[in-house]
């Protein structure tokens, strides 16, 4: 899919009573610069976070991100879950001397120790990206389903439960200082799942009795599956993004390079 330069742009829409409506309420910030993440071993200075979630947001911060895309702490919205942990993603592509964002999206992760009926577990990820398109191509009738369908690809490998979202098309027109944004148009998704621990073939009771747990309510992370499990959850979904702008696939077999000081 193709893109071109144009600036990011979020409409405001009303709150609602669901995650992702409740996510329109903590748009980016305008500038480049974001608050830093909060250490994972303490939740905006209180009592020590549960050894399970200060896994899992271990594991977020240890993503190496593919060329083109980059990871960034964001400040976790704390009215939706007893913790919290948020990253942004933007995607970007250089062009002669300038790197051109082409999407952006947020990522929020959610964990209530007590476990939530509506979740089938204690963890829910809240998501929300955007990618700048041509108009040609944001007029293409099937440009939802389309839309939809990258995402439930990106989380095909892994195993999630209640999955539901929403695809907007979206305009904007720049006035004033930003008149020479012109009219740029975008698709974007908001979705939100629940992620479960990993299917076992070797588990008592095998996969059936995992499904039926977590069907239940009752399906606990281990801190070791936390951390690798719900990093991919994040993996998934930025590559979700890099598909929406239109970002060359990896190649399988090529390794990432490490991030320097991680």
């Amino acid at each position: 899919m193709t893109s071109r330069a144009v600036g990011r742009a979020y409409p405001p829409r009303p709150p609602g009573r669901s995650y992702a409506a409740t996510m329109a309420q903590h748009p980016h910030p305008l500038t480049p610069h974001r608050a830093p993440a909060s250490p994972p071993a303490r939740d905006g200075g209180g009592p020590a976070l549960p050894e399970v979630f200060a896994a899992a947001v271990g594991g977020i911060d240890a993503l190496r991100s593919r060329p083109g895309l980059e990871f960034e702490p964001l400040p976790a919205p704390r009215r939706l879950a007893a913790h919290s942990h948020a990253v942004s993603v933007s995607a970007t592509e250089r062009h002669e001397d300038d790197e051109v964002e082409l999407g952006s999206g947020r990522f929020v992760l959610l964990y209530e120790p007590a476990g939530h009926e509506e979740w089938h577990g204690s963890w829910r990820c809240v998501t929300l990206l955007q990618a700048e398109l041509e108009p040609e191509i944001a007029e293409d009738p099937l440009l939802a389903d389309v839309t939809w369908s990258w995402l439930r690809e990106a989380l095909s490998g892994l195993n999630y439960a209640a999955l539901g979202g929403t695809v907007s098309r979206c305009a904007s027109s720049g006035f004033g200082e930003l008149a020479d944004q012109g009219t740029s148009t975008s698709v974007e998704l908001r979705a939100s799942w629940s992620p479960l621990p990993p299917l076992d073939a070797d588990a008592p009771g095998g996969p059936a009795a995992q499904r039926a747990a977590a069907a239940a309510g009752r399906a606990r992370w281990t801190a070791r599956e936390a951390r690798a499990g719900l990093a991919a959850h994040v993996e998934a979904w930025s590559e979700c993004l890099a598909t929406a702008v239109g970002l060359p696939p990896e190649l399988a077999g090529v390794a990432r390079l490490p991030r320097i000081g991680g």
